[in-house]
């Protein structure tokens, strides 16, 4: 009978723990905090205020929360170590004050990235970067895990119709090429190392830091998953279905057989008895309680779907996993139950019954040694007790969160979890309900502050903080594999080059197509939370606003290093006394240290404009507003470059008169750069003007024959000198090696490349010299 049982779907954060806090994010026993201060006050300020209001002191990273729905202080310290039941808090490495964990979503790992993935880690990239700098104190620092989903249907299914490397001639490109069914299918886990291989590579191209830790699911499943899951079983929240007949398996012997294990919601809020539910994160929608409901509310849950005969209600997705096989028919208590681990035999005829001697050891089905009977690749079955198989995908996070928050504990907290739009509902909302469910069993002491002796501890808010990033849209829909209107991080970045190529640009050392893509994706593209509509005149966009700043920082680059050299001049013609400063000789290179009414305007446009970037960082990260005052101060620098060069040369007194002191443009130099640095822009971006080279684009070929005929030379030069076949005259090869010097040293280093020469030391005018001083 269908009742009650499901109302709202979305209780947001909205109960309170027995501590008299929300869930442990306000009042909780663990404190959290965004400062090096150990004043009360200050930590009591940095809490939201639950009215959708922040009331956080000067200098909080303010970052939205979707759990809470509202803005909120994105904390990097925990003051106090808590004790735990399952870890000693005197461990030599236990610390007074914890730093924080962000665990990120990353990608499922069967295909290339494409830039709505690169949007939300170019952003959650910039945020990382933010929070590094303006938290300082002495603790661990941050720690930035994301995960790697490479057990998945959707890998399974590309493996079976992707032609491995090994088979492809070598004619043929080595990416793996989609094919129909072949004999040589390639492994779902190559396959999954293959494009997690390619996603690191475009995220290096995007200038996005590693993570500090990353952990694959297959990596995890029989010591970490497989047990998290049998836990929430055995706590009576999870129950066992034999997916080849549709029949569910009784309680008493719910780990007596084969089959697949779903998560009991009702279950789960029984045993919560009230102090949380299932839903947070899900859409605030109103599930009607009727079964011939057929509103548009059926989208998430519904109860119109059933087998035409009992009435049992069979899924509709709300798992979230691609799973449409034909041996699977899964029939659940509730429309909300969501898999925690896929049966899948290995082989046809896989018995149902786990040997009577171990309920954790698979059948060796020695019998079955034809490959016509494998169903199941090999390399993603993994042994549990309820047969052979492969986690549902929402319980991974959970689970790897539940065993890195173990292996960190005395270090760090888990205090948010991040990830695109599409994944708040269903993916984290399980997430949470998975964690709470395990929590009431005993199992989540590490990341509560629960030392086993009050239970209702145990509800806290399992992650204190969620970020979201929005969808990216193109041409108004939907960036979608299944619509065939995404673009590759790849193919964003090679079109970028094939156009500054067609430009005849191609020399241009500051071109870079992923500081573009940065630029639009920090604040060019809405708010971070919000849709984004990608084009390529959206990049021809950034690349203007770009330019603006490397056209100040090459214009005001010169013109100091042109006023610092004639200081230099001007001193080394005093011959160092300051006395001889006013001689007529001395005239032309005078300088001043003046601030004038211009120079004060400047630093003052500059002050202004740091303290606007700040708190735009700071506060939800405005990135339309730090580009704004950044883009404005580069063009307030650039006209006084040029008003200061125009006064110069207009001067009609005898000589030539600096008329501006170096500091003020000093100053707002480094504060561009210091910006730029910040949010991880490039050095093609940050260093243009400096003699710190940047890259530019020359020929391998080219590059290669240049080393190579300088190493020819060198060579012959060394080893005339070793046998001393110059006779002792070596004028003529000192100028030879004193030229490969040159090559190395100063005209290499202005294109970025570095000649590093094998076993020498030292420079080779410089084994010259001590082969010439020893040779007499």
């Amino acid at each position: 009978m269908r009742d009650s049982r499901i109302n709202a779907i979305n209780y947001g954060s909205d109960w309170r723990c027995p501590c008299g806090g929300d869930g442990g994010a306000r009042n909780g026993i663990t404190r959290w905090h965004a400062s090096d201060s150990d004043s009360d006050s200050n930590r009591d300020n940095n809490v939201s205020n639950g009215d959708g209001s922040n009331g956080s002191r000067s200098g909080s990273m303010i970052v939205y929360d979707s759990l809470s729905m509202s803005h909120k202080p994105l904390h990097l310290v925990v003051d106090s170590l808590p004790t735990s039941s399952c870890l000693s808090s005197t461990s030599q490495f236990a610390t007074a004050r914890r730093g924080v964990a962000w665990y990120i979503c990353g990608p499922t790992v069967y295909d290339s990235a494409h830039v709505g993935h690169g949007r939300t880690y170019v952003t959650l990239d910039i945020m990382r970067r933010v929070a590094m700098h303006y938290y300082s104190y002495d603790g661990p620092g941050l720690l930035y895990v994301m995960n790697i989903t490479d057990v998945d249907d959707k890998i399974i299914k590309r493996s079976a119709i992707t032609t491995s490397p090994s088979s492809q001639s070598s004619e043929t490109s080595q990416s793996p090429a989609a094919t129909t069914p072949n004999p040589a299918p390639w492994d779902p886990i190559a396959l999954a190392r293959y494009y997690e291989s390619e996603f690191w590579s475009d995220m290096d191209q995007l200038n996005v830091l590693r993570p500090n830790v990353i952990c694959r699911v297959s990596e995890h499943v029989e010591s970490t998953i497989v047990p998290y899951v049998s836990q929430i079983l055995e706590g009576g929240m999870a129950y066992v279905i034999h997916e080849d007949e549709g029949e569910e398996i009784e309680s008493d012997s719910r780990q007596s057989s084969f089959g697949s294990v779903y998560f009991d919601v009702r279950a789960f809020e029984s045993k919560a008895n009230g102090r949380t539910r299932y839903g947070k994160l899900a859409p605030d929608i109103i599930i009607s309680t009727t079964t011939t409901s057929t509103s548009s509310n059926g989208t998430f849950f519904s109860w119109e779907k059933s087998d035409g005969v009992s009435g049992e209600i069979i899924a509709n997705g709300n798992d979230g996993d691609d799973d449409d096989t034909p041996m699977v028919q899964r029939v659940k208590r509730d429309p909300r139950d969501f898999c925690l681990w896929k049966y899948r035999p290995r082989r046809r005829g896989t018995p149902k019954k786990p040997p009577s001697s171990s309920t954790t050891t698979l059948p060796n089905n020695d019998d079955a040694d034809n490959d016509d009977d494998i169903i199941e690749p090999e390399t993603v079955s993994y042994n549990s007790p309820w047969g052979p198989g492969r986690p549902g995908w929402h319980v991974e996070c959970s689970a790897m969160i539940h065993r890195l928050s173990q292996d960190f504990h005395d270090t760090h907290v888990f205090a948010m979890h991040a990830g695109g739009i599409d994944l708040r509902f269903p993916h984290h909302t399980n997430e949470i309900a998975q964690a709470e469910a395990h929590s009431l069993t005993g199992g989540g002491g590490e990341q509560s502050s629960s030392d086993g002796t009050n239970n209702d501890d145990r509800t806290r808010e399992w992650i204190p903080h969620w970020l979201h990033t929005g969808h990216l849209h193109v041409k108004g829909r939907k960036m979608s594999k299944s619509l065939k209107n995404f673009i590759t991080i790849r193919e964003m970045l090679q079109l970028s080059n094939d156009q500054n190529e067609h430009s005849g640009d191609h020399n241009n050392a500051w071109h870079s197509p992923s500081d573009d893509f940065r630029l639009w994706c920090l604040g060019l593209s809405g708010s971070y939370r919000g849709p984004a509509t990608y084009g390529k005149d959206r990049l021809e966009e950034a690349r203007t606003v770009r330019e603006k700043w490397v056209r100040f920082l090459i214009e005001g680059q010169e013109c100091l290093d042109k006023w610092m050299e004639e200081s230099r001049s001007s001193s080394f013609n005093c011959g160092g006394d300051p006395t001889m400063a006013n001689n007529d000789i001395n005239a032309s290179y005078s300088s001043t240290r003046l601030w004038k009414a211009e120079d004060l305007s400047l630093f003052r446009s500059v002050a202004k404009a740091k303290v606007k970037c700040q708190s735009a960082l700071m506060e939800d990260l405005d990135g339309a507003t730090f580009v704004r005052e950044l883009t404005d101060i580069a063009e307030t620098g650039l006209a006084y470059v040029r008003q200061a060069m125009h006064d110069e040369e207009n001067q009609s007194t005898n000589g030539w008169l600096r008329l501006r002191p170096e500091e003020p443009l000093r100053f707002v130099l480094e504060f561009v750069r210091s910006q730029l640095d910040l949010v991880g822009f490039t050095p093609r971006t940050v260093n243009p003007g400096l003699g710190v080279a940047t890259p530019t684009k020359i020929s391998p070929s080219i590059l290669d024959e240049t080393v190579a005929f300088r190493a020819a030379v060198r060579s012959t030069a060394l080893n005339a000198i070793r046998r001393k076949e110059a006779g002792g005259n070596f004028d003529a090869i000192k100028d030879i090696l004193g030229l490969c010097d040159e090559l190395r040293d100063d005209i290499f280093p202005k294109y970025g490349f570095e000649i590093i020469d094998g076993k020498v030391a030292v420079k080779e005018t410089d084994i010259l010299k001590m082969h010439t001083d020893t040779s007499c």
